[in-house]
């Protein structure tokens, strides 16, 4: 942190960026799982799966787009 800093290499690129990415997978999984529930419920209620997977699917999409952004509209 302190005194003259060294490029990283290639290989410590790789291993922070793959650290990050399953970090990211544990903080999406609630989410996905919430989804899925979402989907779940709205079959058992008597949609169609078709329109349940797709209000899913939009709920979550808009989900992640509200995360990537950093929870600005």
């Amino acid at each position: 942190m302190f005194g003259p800093q060294t490029p990283p290499t290639p290989a410590g690129l790789k291993e922070q960026v793959s650290l990050a990415m399953l970090d990211m997978v544990g903080a999406l999984e609630p989410i996905y799982d919430a989804a899925d529930g979402m989907r779940r419920d709205l079959e058992s209620r008597g949609w169609s799966p078709t329109m349940a997977e797709h209000c899913a699917g939009m709920w979550l999409m808009t989900t992640l787009q509200s995360i990537a952004g950093g929870g600005k509209a």
